[in-house]
Parts: C-alpha cells; sequence; structure tokens
C-alpha cells in the first residue's frame, strides 16, 4: 500500500483549464506537518487514482479522499469516457 500524505474529507474535483484537475476540501492528517487539521485546500494536479479515491499529485504528494462534497463522487460512480472523447488522455 502507498504511504498517504494526508486525508481530504468534503473533497470537490475542480478541472484546471489546461486540462485534468486537482482537488480540494479540508484536509486532515497530514503527515508532512504542513497543515493542521481542519484547514481548507488544493491540492497539485491529480496525475493518477493509484486506488479507489487515492490520488497522486504531480508534486507526488498522496491524497486519500474520505467524504465527496457534490457534485463530485468517486471515480466509479462517473460514466465511462470513450476513448475517442477528445480531451481523453491515459494516465500513466
Amino acid at each position: 500500500m502507498t504511504a498517504i500524505t494526508a486525508r481530504i474529507r468534503k473533497a470537490q474535483r475542480v478541472a484546471i483549464d489546461a486540462g485534468g484537475f486537482n482537488l480540494r476540501g479540508v484536509i486532515y492528517g497530514d503527515t508532512k506537518g504542513r497543515y493542521r487539521d481542519g484547514w481548507f485546500f488544493y491540492t497539485a494536479k491529480v496525475v493518477a487514482e493509484i486506488e479507489p479515491n487515492v490520488f497522486r499529485t504531480a508534486t507526488g504528494n498522496v491524497y486519500q479522499v474520505e467524504t465527496w462534497s457534490a457534485p463530485s463522487k468517486p471515480t466509479n460512480d462517473y460514466d465511462s469516457i470513450p476513448a475517442d472523447w477528445p480531451y481523453c488522455a491515459s494516465a500513466e
């Protein structure tokens, strides 16, 4: 299992103009000591979902989403994006 940097509650996906998304929400258990529990924050761009509700960012941090805030929801609750969708890029 991957080491979790912190947990996010009331998480939402936020689109990035250049493509992709980041997460925002309330952070808890930051193992690097940068944020206090209960602070609202934004992550760097998400580059991969390595497990259900566990996301790696461009800065290498790994966040576990504990709860989602509407309209966002877990990845498996979204409809699949067709492979020929113009903005679809595979996560590597």
